[in-house]
């Protein structure tokens, strides 16, 4: 419709102007080099209309050339792109021999040929073939001044993984020195920093961390915890109290708060010949925020007097009965104050709730020693059913006898 209207006005204007040139056509006259040209107003108009597409003419055979290559630098470039898009394909697949062949084929008209090399890189990595990752690394610096952080964060995770640990800290130093680090460079950072216990350099890096746009807060504080854990264990190791006290006294105090940092203090705290520390600190950490792996560890804590954990493990018990995580260590600390009767009843009300393998193993202690035999194998084979998933299924066949009253050899 739009087309028809274009068309119809067109034609009407049309003839409303040849109509008009008809009664006068107007008249143009040019003087060039002392001669005078004439002509009708509507053959200069033609002229110029036919100048003006000869012109533009001129300047498309210019540029054909200029044309044409881009065209073919463009087909070139979107070849590249589809090697690419199917070399990352190929490497999803597990493919990856092939995907390194198909993102290094057209890397040369690449716009980005850092991706390609980084993906080759990864591709030869997946295979093993150290000698043309570290090539298709190699390449990758040599892309553009830009491509350093990519290639060489690339190049400290592949160290470490390899565990050369001392290349990765020199690699990610590189990019400290040039002051481009990155999230992912602070994280390996820490994590060299972890591994090779510089502890100071580690509380240096924790401001920037936390700063660090990418690196959320938990991310921080599960690296950082995990030093706490390895610092407590190996004082712990070391039966030291002193030292078990210095590395405590380093914990800040919101990490202190953590339930895993408390277990790992309340477990070296008893290795260091002080239980009664660790009772009074896992159960002020219990009191603030209810945990289970801290309450199992607070009935595995013997102190010097055995009744004191039981009273209050007891009171907990008041708010949480059906808990049966409490009700398993009410059951060792029961034990432990050799009250028998109610360790038992503790035990099966807490396998009743929620059987484990360790309550099962506990409660045929308990039988054992209270001389029920029978009920501790069975107790045992409980156990041992929920720890593999499953009951033996053994059908006996029942004897056969002779008639001299013997069993039958065959059947023995």
């Amino acid at each position: 419709m739009k087309n028809a209207l274009i068309l119809a006005t067109a034609l009407i204007g049309g003839a409303l102007l040849a109509n008009l040139l008809l009664t006068d056509p107007g008249y143009v006259a040019l003087r060039l080099g002392g001669r005078l040209i004439e002509m009708s107003a509507v053959t200069f108009a033609l002229l110029l209309i036919a100048l003006y597409f000869l012109v533009r003419l001129g300047v498309q055979i210019w540029n054909a050339r200029r044309i044409w290559q881009q065209s073919q630098t463009e087909r070139r470039r979107e070849r590249a792109r589809r090697s690419l898009a199917q070399g990352l394909l190929e490497m999803t697949a597990g493919d990856w021999e092939t995907a390194e062949t198909t993102l290094t084929r057209h890397v040369r008209d690449a716009e980005q040929p850092l991706a390609h090399y980084l993906a080759a890189a990864r591709a030869a990595e997946l295979q093993g073939m150290a000698g043309r990752r570290d090539e298709w690394l190699t390449r990758a610096l040599e892309t553009s001044s830009e491509a350093r952080v990519p290639a060489l964060v690339m190049q400290a995770e592949l160290q470490l993984k390899h565990k050369q640990v001392s290349a990765a800290l020199a690699t990610l130093e590189q990019l400290e020195a040039g002051g481009e680090s990155n999230a992912r460079t602070l994280m390996l950072l820490a994590r060299i920093y972890h591994q090779t216990g510089a502890w100071q350099q580690l509380q240096a890096l924790e401001p920037r961390l936390r700063s660090m746009r990418g690196i959320t807060e938990d991310m921080v504080d599960q690296t950082l915890a995990q030093v706490h854990l390895d610092r407590l264990k190996a004082a712990g190791a070391s039966a030291d109290k002193a030292q078990l006290q210095a590395v405590w006294k380093a914990v800040p105090k919101s990490m202190a708060q953590r339930a895993d940092v408390a277990i790992a203090y309340a477990r070296a705290a008893v290795a260091c010949s002080d239980p009664d520390a660790a009772e009074a600190y896992l159960a002020e950490c219990i009191a603030r925020q209810w945990d289970e792996a801290a309450v199992l560890a607070y009935g595995e804590v013997e102190g010097s007097d055995p009744l004191k954990p039981l009273e209050k493990a007891e009171s907990w018990l008041a708010s949480r009965p059906q808990d049966a995580a409490l009700l398993l260590s009410c059951a060792r600390l029961a034990i432990r104050a050799e009250l028998y009767g109610k360790a038992r009843s503790y035990l099966e009300t807490s396998i009743g709730i929620r059987p484990r393998p360790e309550a099962y193993q506990l409660l045929a202690g308990l039988m054992e020693q209270l001389g029920e035999r029978e009920r501790s194998l069975q107790a045992l084979n409980d156990g041992l059913a929920l720890a593999v998933g499953r009951r033996a299924n053994l059908k006996v066949r029942a004897r056969r006898w002779t008639a001299g009253g013997r069993s039958d050899p065959r059947l023995r």
